[in-house]
């Protein structure tokens, strides 16, 4: 699985470090590195992309690493800040904003292999809590939006947005379907069509290359690429 991580400096030394240490260190999860160089290029990154962990320094012109982080926490209160910073003085603020770690530089390789393994830890204590309550969440433009897997239809790529239909109402949102289907519970949703992923629990019959779900009239597009899956998935509901 890959775990999304932006480092955020305005010195690009100490972001080649952090990078290379990433890089060299042995982690259960695929690690997708972005960079940014200020505390705004970081929320213009942010705002199409859910980032997982973020090592956020602290002194930046203009727009400094507290101030970034609490902008960051009001659209994703998930996402892991570690503040990097020269000074003592600012850990009361960054415990305000229930950063995952607050580290005085310089940061050595020893001490960022420990970090990485507790983030790991963390990560993985948020999967097994994911994966017991099934829900998917995502961002709007009121905030974040959490959906049971149960109240889900179907996603729908709608240009560069997603659509979502739900038995709780219908949202859009900008994120792809790889990423979705990459992040969904394999066993629940089934990609269908080029442009769609529906429920498998939903499902209730096909016809003439259409997919019927129950709750809802609207029928779904099933390509031949995916027919022998979602088949294969009406039957195990059907009959075991």
């Amino acid at each position: 699985m890959e775990l999304t991580i932006a480092i955020c400096d305005d010195d690009k030394t100490h972001v080649e470090i952090i990078k290379e240490y990433i890089n060299r260190t042995t982690i259960d999860y695929e690690p997708k590195i972005i960079e940014a160089y200020s505390g705004e290029e970081l929320l213009e990154l942010t705002k199409n992309m859910h980032i997982d962990v973020i090592f956020l320094d602290i002194e930046m012109k203009q727009l400094n690493g507290i101030e970034t982080g609490k902008r960051i926490r009001e659209m994703y209160e998930d996402t892991m800040i570690i503040f990097l910073t020269g000074y003592k003085n600012y850990a009361l603020e960054a415990f305000q904003l229930e950063s995952f770690q607050y580290i005085i530089k310089p940061i050595t390789y020893e001490k960022f292999c420990d970090l990485i393994q507790k983030i790991c830890t963390r990560f993985k204590e948020k999967e097994a809590y994911s994966s017991i309550n099934k829900t998917f969440s995502f961002k709007i433009k009121e905030g974040i939006v959490r959906l049971k897997y149960e109240d889900i239809y179907y996603f729908e790529r709608q240009g560069k947005k997603i659509y979502v239909s739900t038995q709780v109402g219908n949202y859009e949102f900008v994120d792809t379907l790889k990423s979705i289907e990459e992040s969904l519970d394999k066993n629940i949703f089934l990609r269908c069509h080029q442009g769609f992923i529906v429920n498998i629990d939903k499902l209730s019959n096909i016809k003439d290359n259409q997919l019927m779900l129950s709750g809802i009239e609207q029928s779904i597009p099933i390509s031949r690429k995916y027919k022998k899956d979602i088949l294969y998935a009406l039957e195990k509901k059907l009959f075991y």
